[in-house]
């Protein structure tokens, strides 16, 4: 198994710069993943210095990808596939983080029924949580151009 460290974000996400929110898969498990992504001086979703909120839900829906990517190139050693938002419910953001911070999500898994994931994401930054949402995914049948 490949470390997480050596994996480029591109194998495991359908986005391309300069729209791809996470930086590196930290861990996997069955039911938890962790991710990261250090805020950019600027670039979308950057606003006065801090990120958005639009951005923090796309980093949390990529964060989400990224499990699934690692699953399907990794563990089931299928080709990585497209996916969309279906809905983001329970959103609280507690601050919106600056540029130049570093954020640590976690993404637990709680069921797939019929090819629609529901996950559980939690933004923290430097151990303080900004952020949570439960992220309802759907994939697709169109691959992932590497």
């Amino acid at each position: 198994m490949t470390p997480f460290d050596q994996i480029p974000i591109e194998y495991l996400l359908p986005q391309r710069p300069p729209f791809v929110f996470v930086d590196h898969l930290l861990h996997h498990e069955e039911e938890c993943t962790r991710t990261s992504f250090r805020i950019p001086e600027q670039g979308i979703f950057v606003e006065n210095g801090r990120f958005a909120t639009g951005g923090l839900v796309e980093h949390m829906a990529q964060s989400s990808a990224a499990r699934v990517g690692y699953i399907a190139r990794y563990v089931l050693h299928i080709p990585v596939t497209i996916g969309y938002i279906g809905s983001v419910r329970k959103l609280k953001v507690y601050r919106h983080p600056r540029c130049g911070e570093l954020l640590e999500t976690t993404v637990t898994f709680r069921e797939n029924i019929f090819g629609i994931t529901l996950t559980d994401v939690e933004v923290r930054c430097q151990g303080e949580l900004i952020a949570t949402a439960a992220i309802k995914t759907a994939g697709s049948d169109k691959e992932i151009d590497e």
